[in-house]
């Protein structure tokens, strides 16, 4: 997970907390500071513990219940499923709540992820036989020119800094052969209408920290021969982003 959600870690902490304490065992938080990404044996502990798997556990206690999956129809309402996919590239797959359906809905030959959290990555690595390439939070560097069918990424960008986003958006382009479809999510000014700032502000979260214009988007994808396919919103506690696709 390229940027994580360090509210969502806490409360995923304290779950975990309420449901093991009767055995006399508690998480506690080390000297260190949070990492910004969601915990690896946290979750994990949480998940096993409420008999689901990581990504339903996820959704159904600390997101809307059904939303990685409400996400997966809409992109197939778009179309993103109807060609072949044989060669995916996820940037920040986290938890891979995201990567599990993808990879199930389109069976791919090749599944390339880009994570930073080493502890995650060697578990998708292991759970779902994804390739994981060199990660340095920028760039997609390892994956040679036009050799994607699919670039994707989920509540990572928003996250980022401006300029870094914009690095990812020219690797996306890089990447994507000559059909290619891009999927991303990003923070509009469409999402941010007084009451969900206002949502966001008394939130106190700070792991959003751009901004970015959806028209910048389309100019900038449509600039390098894509088209721009469609739009919509998902959740993002205590929020929304604006998901787009662009194929070539």
């Amino acid at each position: 997970m390229i940027s994580g959600v360090s509210g969502l870690k806490k409360r995923v902490v304290n779950a975990i907390n309420s449901m093991i304490r009767p055995s006399g065992v508690q998480l506690v938080r080390t000297p260190d500071k949070f990492e910004d990404y969601i915990p690896f044996a946290a979750t994990q502990a949480g998940a096993r513990a409420a008999g689901l798997s990581v990504g339903d556990y996820i959704d159904s206690r600390f997101n809307v219940p059904g939303s990685t999956q409400d996400t997966i129809d809409r992109l197939a309402e778009l179309g993103v499923f109807e060609r072949p996919l044989t060669r995916v590239c996820e940037i920040g797959p986290g938890s891979g709540r995201y990567l599990e359906k993808v990879a199930a809905r389109c069976r791919p030959e090749r599944y390339e992820i880009y994570e930073t959290a080493a502890d995650w990555r060697r578990w998708l690595v292991d759970e779902y036989a994804v390739i994981a390439q060199p990660t340095d939070g920028r760039t997609l560097a390892a994956t040679p020119d036009t050799s994607i069918d699919l670039v994707h990424t989920h509540k990572v960008l928003n996250g980022l800094e401006i300029l870094d986003i914009c690095r990812y958006f020219e690797e996306m382009v890089r990447v994507a052969d000559t059909h290619a479809t891009i999927v991303f999510d990003i923070l509009t000014e469409a999402c941010l209408d007084e009451p969900t700032l206002q949502k966001w502000l008394d939130s106190g979260a700070g792991y959003i920290t751009s901004m970015t214009a959806q028209q910048f988007a389309i100019d900038f994808f449509t600039r390098h021969g894509f088209e721009h396919v469609g739009s919509f919103f998902a959740t993002s506690m205590p929020g929304k982003t604006h998901y787009q696709v662009f194929r070539r």
